[in-house]
């Protein structure tokens, strides 16, 4: 089970009322000999992920009290990605008890839970909807059956999702009232950062972001939380001076993430995804990673800022049909071959 560090080394708000705004930094290191102690006792553990790969980013896994931010263009699936994040959370670590609280802003909850019957079923997403175009043969009540079967198992889960945008100011009183009423340790997903409300007080959407990432590094610093944020990457990604084959510029930076500026200082972890094939990219990046038809659906995992240890490079592969994604073997480069 997760447990916070002991009463007197959680991190608390600065005041001024009748209490010191400073800590000794002698307190600070055994504090941290503290934390040091829950670790080695399991006490305090990260949360694995269902990609070994993405694990290695953190310390084994997830850290509680962390701000991760995922970033891509409309259509790589970062919605998907974070999906399946968050359900092999809950998956892989039950020695833990947790919350997840989805502020989900981009679609329906109706739509999340349709995505996940599928990546569960391993039943394509337009046939659990009886489409049946393209020769698609209607919903067999066998297989109506196995996703009841399925949604009937996840009653007991702790999972919660709001599906009105709200402000930031609203957000945060979300969050304090839900860790309130529940008293466990919350995985909170915002998907996605650009459709957070404007308040009345905010006259452009860069305040409103700033805010954001303000409220979300104060919460994790008072709270048992970790945020695991979507937002966009800038439109310059697609310009076709950076799809030139074979050139640094096919990668994505700390800049192309749509209000850097303000989430990049308060990021633990910032990652962007690419699809190189959206591009018709062959040749990717000064490696030159050699790229075919067949990997149509290859995903280039840019870790770009990590707080735990080193960035990298993590190829992982999406099926958009079954709502799924799997680590991928890093494809060969020119170097190879000569």
């Amino acid at each position: 089970m997760f447990k916070a560090p002991p009463s007197g080394s959680e991190h608390t708000p600065a005041t001024f009322s009748g209490s010191e705004p400073w800590k000794k930094y002698g307190d600070i290191l055994k504090e941290s000999l503290t934390y040091v102690e829950h670790r080695a006792r399991k006490n305090i553990k990260s949360l694995k992920t269902c990609w070994k790969g993405f694990n290695t980013i953190g310390l084994n896994g997830i850290e509680w009290q962390s701000l991760y931010i995922l970033a891509a263009r409309p259509g790589v699936g970062k919605t998907l990605i974070a999906g399946s994040l968050t359900r092999s959370l809950q998956e892989l670590n039950k020695d833990q008890d947790f919350m997840v609280l989805h502020f989900q802003f981009e679609m329906l909850g109706r739509n999340m839970g349709l995505r996940e019957l599928s990546a569960a079923t391993n039943l394509n997403i337009r046939y659990i909807q009886s489409a049946q175009d393209d020769g698609m043969p209607p919903l067999s009540k066998g297989d109506y059956e196995t996703l009841t079967s399925y949604a009937e198992k996840q009653k007991t889960r702790n999972e919660y999702v709001s599906d009105k945008a709200m402000t930031v100011g609203q957000m945060e009183k979300a969050i304090v009232s839900f860790h309130n009423k529940f008293k466990l340790p919350v995985v909170i997903t915002l998907d996605h950062t650009l459709l957070v409300r404007m308040a009345s007080t905010e006259n452009n959407k860069q305040i409103t972001l700033q805010n954001l990432a303000t409220m979300m590094t104060e919460m994790k610093n008072r709270l048992p939380v970790t945020f695991i944020v979507l937002t966009q990457l800038n439109r310059e990604i697609d310009n076709a001076e950076r799809q030139k084959p074979g050139k640094l510029e096919n990668f994505p930076t700390e800049a192309d993430v749509f209000g850097s500026d303000y989430l990049l200082q308060c990021a633990d972890v910032m990652i962007a995804y690419n699809r190189p094939a959206k591009y018709n990219i062959t040749r990717y990046g000064p490696m030159k990673y050699i790229l075919t038809p067949l990997d149509k659906y290859l995903l280039a995992m840019h870790v770009l800022k990590n707080r735990f240890g080193e960035t990298s490079i993590q190829w992982y592969k999406a099926d958009y049909a079954t709502m799924s994604v799997v680590e991928a073997s890093t494809p060969d480069t020119e170097a190879k071959f000569k």
